[in-house]
């Protein structure tokens, strides 16, 4: 909000926002929306659940005054949004995700950890993977792959790539690998690369395994900022990793300026990240629990877009990601090949 506009009343409302953030949160916890798919009373779910029915009256209630569910009556159920995301028994069901991140990004004991300052080894090695679990986080995050994110990707890959797909592809940092597999499904002339960490690259090897696509995607281990990423591919997917190439951001982008073919492309996603780092509020409040911890991560758009620009890269393409992602953007690159 705009600082013109505040007034002593905004205070109260950060305490209204926290309640509304613990009822949401103690929802999921309890799986309250899978209990909802249709209409019933407390008394209902009570007989279900062996709660309380004076106690579920109020909380459903409760819910219901916030949009999570809808009333009817002294009945409820889920919002069609409610039931798409946060019903247990939903195949994009997000709940555990939203869980998650929660907990990895947690402030608790936020006035110790301002008063004590960093923990030193995390605040000399700065390595993410000493902080939190990727793992765990690319597990978890599968569902949300496909609340828009993975069906906007291969529309415009194959509006970029036209009558030639792309041949090789590698998603650097990948995750789960549910990015390179929806675009090798999509393809069926394409092969693919995972690059991830070794402490992450058992999960996308596992999920390529059950998908029956193990030969046609291998998965590389190693740590992109040092490592060989391998060469010859047409298109390379560097979705939020760039933010925390701090110390080697010239060196990967020569490493990916190599590595891509002639006529390839750079597929990039940033935390976009403003010069003063107050924008965007979801990064820099998602990311402060790692920074008092003692990393020191998240690039500027700016110092992205610079190294970017120097290394031959120009911005060809570029929108929203749609679904849970909306807000954040997908950009195309291309960079000129010179001769030798």
């Amino acid at each position: 909000m705009p600082k013109s506009k505040w007034n002593p009343q905004m205070y109260y409302r950060f305490l209204h926002q926290k309640r509304e953030t613990e009822l949401f949160l103690s929802a999921l916890r309890l799986g309250v929306y899978s209990h909802l798919e249709d209409w019933k009373t407390p008394e209902k779910v009570s007989r279900k659940t062996g709660w309380s029915v004076r106690s579920l009256a109020f909380y459903l209630n409760a819910l219901a005054s916030i949009g999570l569910l809808e009333k009817n009556g002294s009945s409820y159920r889920n919002t069609p949004q409610s039931n798409k995301y946060l019903n247990q028994n939903s195949s994009i069901y997000l709940g555990e995700c939203i869980l998650f991140r929660e907990r990895m990004m947690s402030l608790d004991n936020l006035d110790e950890r301002v008063m004590k300052g960093p923990v030193n080894t995390i605040f000399q090695n700065n390595k993410g993977v000493e902080v939190y679990d990727f793992y765990e986080a690319a597990r978890v995050s599968v569902p949300e792959m496909y609340a828009g994110r993975v069906q906007s990707l291969v529309k415009d890959i194959r509006m970029l790539f036209g009558d030639t797909p792309p041949k090789k592809i590698l998603d650097l940092g990948g995750g789960s690998g549910i990015l390179a597999l929806e675009i090798i499904s999509a393809f069926p002339c394409c092969s693919g690369v995972v690059f991830e960490h070794p402490r992450v690259a058992a999960l996308p090897r596992r999920i390529i395994s059950e998908r029956g696509f193990s030969q046609r995607i291998s998965v590389m281990e190693g740590d992109f900022n040092t490592d060989d990423i391998g060469d010859g591919y047409n298109l390379i997917l560097a979705s939020g990793i760039l933010d925390f190439a701090k110390d080697n951001l010239d060196s990967l982008m020569e490493k990916l300026s190599r590595a891509l073919t002639p006529g390839g492309y750079l597929y990039v996603v940033t935390h976009n990240i403003s010069d003063d780092y107050q924008t965007p509020q979801e990064s820099i409040l998602g990311w402060l629990s790692g920074h008092l911890d003692g990393l020191n991560v998240l690039l500027t758009r700016k110092t992205i877009d610079g190294a970017l620009e120097k290394h031959g890269f120009k911005r060809i393409y570029s929108g929203k990601v749609n679904g849970v992602f909306e807000g954040f953007k997908g950009e195309f690159y291309e960079v000129k090949k010179y001769e030798e």
